[in-house]
């Protein structure tokens, strides 16, 4: 690769939450991240960072281009000027998004039409068909979320940093495939398989982070759980908790944090939710985190969410009693 400028599309503002020095593994380099591109129409104003709207930006500046998680929905058309835009400008896109909005098979079609080089980000462990649930004795921090873009992963890059400035090696194994290119580990692609049952899901996630911990001998264990907990209306059941069912059943948390939405809570509501943890899933949240994204009520009686990114908190002096709450 020629002397690499990457962007990053389409970005949120909770992704420019993440520390200025975050730098993107790509192979065995790392580079410095040199734009956020966004798509045109949406507020941009307030935001630390520049971003450049997609219709807009020259990408002549970049040779790499990263397709990331967001919020907000991808259609066909966007992708295809994606395509047609690194084809003009001979642009390798890497594609790190788990998300439904995207067709793999349609990309890579659309890129080899194109003669573009794409990079799907993945991770193909092999299956071992394990049977042994391993006991792990070193502490172990899960992030999980009532529904979907609550900063699972932004959390868990936080956490890392803190842990690691404070003298400890960590093991962060992101919920999300763009992990993968801040140094994490992510999910095996046989977790996400439909014909896998829950069972072997279980065995083997178990087996994966016991491999990982005598692999990389860390301190401190980070694991991002996928999916959501629970559904968010009855249009939206979302995943049914089953990925967080498989985490939980793999693994038991030294300590929980669940992370929520930009809205206002009582105490009886976040005591409900540690017993629906509790039973649930075997695990009682030990700490609740609320992020800056909130949903759009009335989307959830449509067929797509919509979500809103705050300036600040629902309630300013509820995130003090939120982070504290036992």
């Amino acid at each position: 690769m020629r002397n690499e400028k990457i962007a990053v599309f389409p970005v949120d503002e909770d992704f420019l939450s993440l520390p200025d020095n975050q730098n993107i593994e790509l192979g065995k380099e790392c580079y410095k991240i040199s734009y956020y591109i966004t798509l045109a129409g949406w507020n941009v104003d307030g935001v630390e960072r520049q971003l450049h709207t997609l219709d807009e930006f020259d990408f002549k500046n970049i040779s790499t281009l990263v397709l990331i998680n967001s919020f907000r929905k991808l259609e066909d058309d966007v992708i295809q000027r994606i395509v047609n835009v690194a084809a003009r400008n001979e642009i390798k896109i890497v594609c790190a998004r788990d998300d439904w909005d995207v067709n793999y098979e349609v990309l890579k079609k659309a890129c080899k039409e194109g003669i573009v080089e794409i990079e799907i980000v993945c991770d193909e462990i092999a299956f071992v068909d394990s049977k042994v649930i391993n006991n792990i004795d070193i502490p172990i921090i899960t992030i999980s979320g009532i529904g979907p873009y609550v900063g699972k992963f932004q959390v868990g890059l936080y956490l890392r940093s803190s842990f690691e400035n404070a003298g400890y090696k960590v093991l962060y194994i992101s919920s999300r495939r763009e992990g993968k290119l801040f140094g994490t580990y992510i999910f095996p692609e046989y977790m996400y398989n439909k014909n896998l049952d829950f069972t072997a899901k279980v065995f083997e996630f178990n087996g994966y982070v016991n491999d990982l911990i005598r692999k990389e001998k860390p301190d401190i264990v980070i694991i991002g759980v996928p999916g959501e907990i629970m559904e968010l209306s009855e249009k939206h059941r979302m995943n049914f908790g089953i990925l967080a069912s498989v985490v939980f059943n793999a693994i038991k948390p030294d300590v929980s944090i669940l992370n929520m939405y930009n809205m206002r809570y009582t105490d009886e509501f976040l005591e409900e939710q540690k017993k629906y943890c509790k039973y649930r899933f075997g695990v009682i949240p030990d700490l609740f985190y609320a992020t800056y994204t909130g949903v759009i009520d009335s989307s959830l009686q449509e067929a797509w969410i919509q979500y809103f990114h705050a300036d600040k908190l629902f309630d300013d002096i509820f995130r003090f009693r939120l982070y504290n709450h036992a």
